[in-house]
């Protein structure tokens, strides 16, 4: 009888402590949905090499994302080259441009990415056109940016637009 109601106690622990975390999981997700903004953060900088290539530097950020699952896709011009990724074939298609997937990665309440892309223009003169970044999730896309202006001028690359850029939105269910 006595392991009988050790067994019992230890059952009924274990549905205490689930009831307790589920609680605590609940009540951070109402602050999260009721006391703060949802912020997407692009940072982009380019850094010359040896002759035409160029550096470019991405980092993208969801912070204080209620969802799980959140993708940023990047849109560079067809103009340019890429030499270390291949295109993402899962990606919207946008004319004259090919698209590329960031690693978006959690965590705690933020989604971090970075990834870096070799540039080589396939033209000495191209007339500046926007980056694009597409935030999405499963379902529905949640931002476009199209701060960053990428050009090029006697074969070298040229990118213009802030340090970052950041875009807030008022939380939402389902977003």
């Amino acid at each position: 009888m006595k392991i009988v109601f050790k067994n019992l106690g230890w059952i009924c622990l274990g549905i205490f402590l689930q009831f307790k975390f589920n609680m605590v999981y609940g009540i951070v997700f109402l602050e999260n949905l009721n006391f703060h903004d949802r912020t997407y953060i692009v940072k982009m900088n380019m850094e010359p090499t040896d002759e035409s290539l160029r550096v470019l530097h991405l980092e993208t950020v969801v912070h204080h994302s209620l969802g799980k699952d959140y993708f940023a896709n990047v849109y560079i011009p067809k103009n340019y080259q890429v030499l270390n990724k291949d295109p993402y074939q899962g990606a919207e298609d946008l004319p004259g441009y090919l698209a590329y997937k960031m690693n978006m990665k959690r965590k705690y309440r933020d989604v971090l990415s970075s990834e870096e892309f070799i540039l080589s223009p396939e033209q000495p003169e191209i007339s500046p056109l926007p980056i694009v970044v597409h935030f999405e999730n499963m379902n529905q896309r949640l931002h476009t940016d199209k701060t960053y202006i990428l050009s090029t001028k006697e074969k070298q690359a040229h990118l213009e637009g802030p340090e970052f850029m950041e875009v807030k939105y008022p939380q939402k269910y389902g977003m």
